[in-house]
């Protein structure tokens, strides 16, 4: 397995990078959880998919898409395994402590490996946040292929990952697609069902078809966004704010929307600040 250290020029210039971008400190945190503390059962989505049914049981999910900072996300990740609190991280895939692309393959930093078996020796959740049919589109490359390799390596790590987790990326928004629409599970006709996406670049013209694999053929149990939530807290942009029935395309354990209460808080690190 090849792997590399990051220059420390390199880490020592995103942390300066990330520091500037704080917005809410630990203290909001706390707030943010204590109404559910004690009287909720924390969840990882892992376990949460699994649920045949929850019946009249509370819940809250938290999820922290790492993106750009995993130095945050790991101070959060010991802060809740210091209060019993197992949450989902997502890792992504193009982010700049991941690793680089040669040719169609990722060589990944070993600043990556270790945070993600610090996640899980800290008792949380590892999952990809799918980024792969931009990243596809952009590269002229397979993101079918992409995504196995990539959860093929984590699971040489020994770590399963169960689910993704979609990134909103500006191509996203450019073409009128979602990445986690790659699976025939979450493309459906909100945006145009099963297509073909082109993107054309200064001397190319990428494709990739959605809709066409399921995430079942990965081994894969669940998309985060297909999870019903009746409150959705999310500091998605910077802005935290709070959504009432958030309705997604899976129930999972909830199949009676009269009974239970599950709550979905959605975090990113590089808005937060920790010790």
């Amino acid at each position: 397995m090849e792997l590399y250290y990051l220059p420390r020029a390199i880490v020592l210039y995103h942390m300066l990078r990330i520091k500037r971008r704080k917005l809410y400190d630990h203290a909001e945190y706390e707030r943010l959880l204590e109404p559910y503390l004690g009287e909720y059962e924390i969840m990882r989505y892992c376990d949460y998919s699994q649920k045949s049914e929850i019946g009249d049981r509370k819940i809250v999910l938290i999820r922290h898409d790492v993106d750009h900072d995993p130095i945050t996300a790991l101070k959060i990740a010991r802060w809740e395994h210091d209060r019993n609190i197992g949450s989902t991280y997502c890792l992504l895939h193009t982010a700049w402590y991941y690793g680089h692309l040669d040719g169609d393959r990722y060589v990944h930093t070993r600043d990556l490996v270790d945070c993600a078996k610090a996640l899980t020796d800290l008792g949380h959740e590892v999952n990809l946040h799918n980024n792969f049919v931009v990243l596809a589109l952009r590269k002229g490359l397979d993101a079918v292929e992409l995504l196995k390799r990539e959860l093929d390596f984590f699971r040489s790590l020994g770590i399963d990952i169960k689910g993704t987790s979609n990134h909103g990326d500006k191509l996203c928004r450019e073409l009128r697609f979602r990445n986690r629409e790659l699976f025939t599970e979450c493309c459906n006709d909100r945006f145009g069902g099963p297509r073909t996406m082109i993107w054309t670049g200064p001397k190319c013209e990428n494709k990739v078809d959605l809709g066409k694999v399921s995430m079942f053929n990965f081994g894969l149990e669940y998309e985060c966004r297909d999870v019903d939530r009746d409150v959705y807290h999310t500091d998605s942009g910077g802005r935290l704010r709070t959504r009432y029935r958030n309705r997604r395309r899976k129930p999972f354990g909830c199949r009676d929307p009269e009974r239970g209460h599950t709550v979905g808080i959605l975090t990113h690190p590089i808005w937060w600040k920790f010790g």
